[in-house]
């Protein structure tokens, strides 16, 4: 009999918990004598595979030391998750919000394939690039826009990350992201060599370059993300446009976007020649 598949909701709850638990420095082991449980029932709970009840929540995050806002959202959200579901697409609530769920998200994923026509990923942005891209625009006070920022750069980790095999990221650049002058010509400048830098040195991370005059797709003026989970977790996509992120979890729908990205992957320049690319942009930053 096959294993009923999480939902989203349960998948986002168990990130998150998987991520307090690590940032409070307990174990499962410990969490699990917090609800007088084996380590795999917590292991169970941190991949989605059970959902935890209200008051093994609260015991949780009592131990875990969270703060009462994140208290709350958590707890909210995590009740929404074992009701019944709508069958349609729909805006997916933030935990707390749409920064912290792609840090929930990549910390649970085993690969991640993204695509934007303009705008880096946050898990390859370098300090400044995230500044600028953060600050444009922004009206929450300089305090959250650190928070915002510290939130962001941690993602890097995930590639890098010995507890399991390291986060797989395919990207999938337009070549106007590479053109953008985010932060302006110095910041521009550094951020691509980030990306060169990937390229060349990390075995898990593929940076690709699709050309101007590529032609029509089915992701423009869009970005998005396809997220692989262990089984049973379901595969996610995430779909960004202005003032909305949407994410589906229908094996349909999924199913047509993995298809378009490997579309726009044979499309795109080869690795060796996208950092070609790069590196020729870095010239024209340099001589400008």
């Amino acid at each position: 009999m096959s294993q009923r598949r999480p939902n989203i909701e349960r998948v986002q709850v168990a990130a998150t918990l998987r991520r307090m638990r690590e940032q409070a420095g307990v174990t499962r082991e410990q969490a699990g004598e917090v609800l007088g449980c084996t380590h795999s029932k917590i292991g169970d709970l941190e991949t989605g595979r059970s959902a935890p009840k209200p008051i093994e929540l609260e015991r949780l995050l009592d131990h875990y030391g969270v703060a009462s806002e994140d208290r709350a959202d958590l707890m909210e959200f995590a009740q929404a998750s074992r009701r019944r579901r709508p069958r349609s697409p729909y805006a997916a609530a933030a935990i707390p919000g749409t920064h912290r769920r792609a840090v929930d998200l990549e910390a649970q994923a085993v690969s991640s394939t993204y695509y934007s026509g303009e705008a880096i990923p946050g898990i390859l942005q370098v300090r400044p690039y995230a500044e600028a891209m953060l600050r444009w625009g922004n009206t929450h006070p300089p305090e959250d826009v650190q928070r915002l920022l510290a939130l962001r750069l941690s993602r890097s980790g995930e590639l890098t990350r010995t507890g399991r095999p390291p986060l797989r990221c395919w990207c999938i650049l337009g070549e106007a992201a590479l053109r953008a002058c985010v932060g302006g010509p110095q910041v521009m400048h550094e951020q691509l060599e980030r990306l060169v830098a990937v390229n060349l040195t990390f075995e898990n991370v593929v940076v690709q370059v699709l050309p101007l005059g590529a032609g029509a797709h089915n992701f423009l003026g869009m970005t998005a993300t396809l997220y692989r989970f262990p089984p049973p977790a379901p595969d996610l996509l995430s779909m960004d446009n202005y003032g909305r992120n949407t994410i589906s979890d229908r094996e349909v729908e999924v199913a047509r976007a993995a298809h378009h990205l490997d579309l726009m992957k044979a499309h795109a320049l080869g690795r060796d020649e996208s950092t070609e690319l790069i590196q020729a942009v870095m010239r024209e930053l340099e001589a400008s």
